[in-house]
């Protein structure tokens, strides 16, 4: 399984790249020097060696696993409760050599184990699937009956019936396997080398020589235009430079992906994608095109934050290099780890006494569950949670960074993740049941966000402070909102337009990319540099087709921190609830019992877009102060 979040990969997306990156804004000190946390790996396995030989007992399981279903109801029960400790197990490898492979991105040997353990867990569950199709409806119900267990498979069983007419006979899907996840592994890899090498330039500040890739976030701050206009720029000129080897991956992908899609009998990649995170294209088309048709909430945003820009600053002709700098007079503040640690904890507090409890004991460095660095070095994959049967959950964050806020978000988010999985082994959620559409567990680290930069705007008390936080707080909303449309559009066009034979090259996506972004947004007429978006867009490449899974997160997670706003205690019950029991049920049924009634795809757009509206009119307020 891929690392999940614009984090696993840094959630820099274009608005962020338009208003700058999502910065800290506390009224707190300047964040001190950083410490180095390490996950203590040794709770997976005692040693590599160790680890490398029952994994490959448990891939020797795995390949021998039954694919037909025993008659006798007990026996049935003994079946799926050996394939959940297989897969329990497998979890576990997964997590520890994935842990090994990000701390080394020259680690290929953890990381090859790593896609290897993914396919098998794949393989047990398509075999799992498939002998539980021998057995019809009706018998399965009388199985019931006698062992009244067999019950919590249900949705086991009937997800196995979903995916039937896209099963490959066993030997073409290992096959399959054995060829697609390295090749989309190694072009992962191949992009992160090129990114690394890319040549970006390095600009001389008051701070510095500083790099307009690695320090971007700092350079957008800068007082002097010229140099933000500089650093800007000399980062889309980095990406321009070596556009065509970008191009070059990102359509191998695609055309992997296309491939793979019609071998399993899918009309094509996107449809085969969605229908693995229970959406459909027809409601993905629909959900971009309602986002769409709103466009003109966004655009009047990023209007209102330039004319403000303007008449703080003087500049008449404000740009995409201006619009997150700092008002006059008021010094973006940093946080440490240990600071953002604390306001997390307090950020959280809707959540109830029991989840900030958890994420205490997460962030406790006295705990080892966090792997955090000061410097990049050679570790890779942004941040992520992992998690696994008798092992607390765990946080990664490639590097902590200067600590702006697009830091503390990391935390927040990413700890989310660890959150929801601990909850889910505390109450010994079935590992069939504890993996669920992305967009659900994007949906509930992406509340975490919005609650984080609420908090801030909340407990300020100078105006300047408290439009920092605001803006940082609408910025979230409409970048998890039309950030996601924008790039879940994208990417749909990149693959469609690929099988059309309409896109070959770079050029062919500076194109696209112009055309999608300039529906959205002001400044695409003004700054063609704005072209190179999509060879920004690692998920493309990392884990094809997920960017659109923050369209339905961001819609959801708006909708819920409206919630938790209105009725924390009554939202409090609901939302433990529905961490702790995972995923036993399809998302329409979850999502009915969370909200107590049905909400249409188009009802949250209009929702979100209403609670969004309420947050810019209150910053225009502020403004007017």
């Amino acid at each position: 399984m891929k690392m999940t979040g614009r984090v696993a990969v840094g959630i820099v997306g274009s608005l962020s790249l338009l208003f700058g990156p999502m910065q800290r804004t506390d009224a707190a000190p300047a964040a001190q020097p950083a410490q180095s946390y390490s996950i203590d790996q040794t709770r997976y396995f005692a040693s590599p060696e160790i680890e490398r030989a029952e994994l490959k007992a448990r891939f020797e399981e795995t390949s021998g696993f039954p694919a037909v279903a025993p008659d006798d109801p007990k026996a049935l029960y003994g079946y799926l409760q050996r394939a959940e400790g297989l897969l329990s197990q497998l979890q576990r490898h997964r997590a520890y050599l994935l842990l090994r492979a990000s701390r080394d991105i020259d680690d290929r040997a953890a990381a090859d184990a790593g896609d290897q353990t993914d396919a098998a867990m794949d393989r047990l569950l398509v075999t799992v699937g498939a002998a539980l199709r021998t057995i019809g409806t009706a018998t399965f119900d009388k199985d019931v009956v006698v062992v009244p267990q067999l019950k919590a498979y249900g949705y086991l069983k009937s997800q196995s019936e979903r995916g039937v007419s896209h099963q490959l006979p066993k030997e073409q899907q290992a096959i399959l396997d054995e060829l697609a996840a390295p090749a989309l592994a190694n072009l992962w890899t191949l992009y992160e080398q090129t990114v690394r090498t890319t040549p970006f330039a390095k600009i001389r500040t008051a701070d510095g020589e500083l790099d307009v890739k690695k320090n971007a976030s700092v350079l957008g701050l800068n007082p002097d235009r010229a140099v933000r206009q500089a650093a800007w720029q000399g980062r889309w000129l980095g990406y321009e430079s070596r556009a065509d080897i970008y191009a070059a991956i990102l359509l191998g992908i695609v055309r992997l992906e296309d491939r793979a899609a019609r071998l399993q009998h899918f009309p094509d990649a996107p449809s085969m994608v969605y229908f693995s995170r229970n959406l459909d294209r027809k409601e993905v088309t629909d959900a971009l095109a309602a986002m769409e048709e709103h466009a003109e909430v966004l655009k009047d945003y990023q209007r209102l934050r330039a004319a403000h820009v303007s008449a703080a600053t003087g500049i008449a002709d404000v740009r995409s290099w201006d619009v997150n700098l700092p008002a006059p007079r008021f010094s973006v503040p940093r946080l440490s780890l240990d600071q953002t640690r604390a306001v997390a904890l307090s950020a959280l507090a809707p959540l109830g006494l029991d989840y900030v409890e958890h994420f205490r004991q997460l962030l406790d460095p006295a705990n080892r569950r966090m792997d955090v660095a000061t410097e990049q070095g050679k570790r890779t994959n942004g941040g992520f949670s992992i998690g696994a049967q008798g092992v607390p959950s765990g946080l990664f964050v490639e590097n902590y960074g200067a600590g702006l806020l697009g830091d503390s978000r990391v935390i927040v988010h990413e700890g989310g993740h660890a959150i929801h999985r601990q909850l889910m082994t505390e109450s010994a959620v079935s590992p069939f049941y504890a993996r669920g559409p992305n967009w659900m567990f994007e949906a509930f680290a992406t509340l975490n966000e919005l609650l984080l930069y609420d908090h801030l705007y909340q407990t300020s008390i100078d105006p300047k402070a408290k439009a920092y936080y605001l803006e940082a707080l609408i910025n979230d909303m409409t970048f998890n909102l039309f950030g996601s449309a924008e790039e879940g559009t994208l990417e749909q066009s990149i693959y469609d337009g690929v099988v059309a034979g309409k896109v070959k090259n770079a050029a062919d996506l500076d194109a696209l990319s112009s055309s999608i972004w300039s529906k959205y947004e002001i400044w695409p007429p003004l700054e063609p540099e704005l072209a190179h978006m999509w060879a920004t867009r690692s998920l493309m490449i990392e884990d094809p087709l997920y960017l659109v899974n923050y369209l339905y997160a961001g819609l959801l997670a708006t909708k819920m921190f409206d919630m938790v706003k209105h009725d924390p205690v009554a939202f409090q019950k609901r939302y433990t609830k529905l961490l702790r029991n995972g995923f036993y049920a399809p998302p329409a049924e979850l999502l009915r019992s969370f909200f107590g009634r049905d909400l249409s795809q188009q009802q949250l757009v209009d929702d979100s877009m209403g609670i969004l509206q309420a947050r810019i009119q209150a910053l225009a307020e502020i403004y007017k102060r």
